[in-house]
């Protein structure tokens, strides 16, 4: 397989991955974030920013590693270790990502909790 070849095959797979995780993030992420707000289209709105954040975060890593200067002695060996390096890198991305809705989500939740204690206090007030 020619060096080309190779580049190009990794630049497809691994593009392809990041496609396959992101769409894993949005949908998952959606779901995840409106269990904690009233408003569906804020939840919508918040993961697809953060899905457009791995999106662009994880393509970027494609990319600088893609022109890593390793070569293993030959074009397959070196096209599974690019692969390789980048299903850890992703896996990274790919928690820092749920680390981050995660934390949106205890926001929101701490939100909602305070609304919900301001509301108790009214009522006791007027009752």
């Amino acid at each position: 397989m020619s060096s080309t070849s190779s580049f190009v095959v990794f630049l497809v797979v691994g593009a392809a991955l990041v496609f396959v995780d992101g769409q894993l993030i949005r949908r998952s992420g959606t779901t995840y974030l409106r269990s904690t707000t009233r408003d569906s289209a804020v939840a919508d709105s918040v993961n697809q920013l953060v899905a457009v954040v791995f999106h662009l975060a994880a393509l970027g890593l494609l990319a600088l590693i893609s022109v890593l200067p390793m070569d293993l002695g030959s074009e397959p060996e070196t096209v599974v270790a690019r692969l390789g390096l980048l299903l850890l890198v992703l896996a990274l991305a790919h928690s820092v990502t749920i680390w981050t809705l995660g934390r949106i989500r205890t926001r929101q939740q701490s939100q909602l909790l305070q609304e919900e204690v301001v509301r108790a206090r009214e009522d006791a007030t007027r009752g």
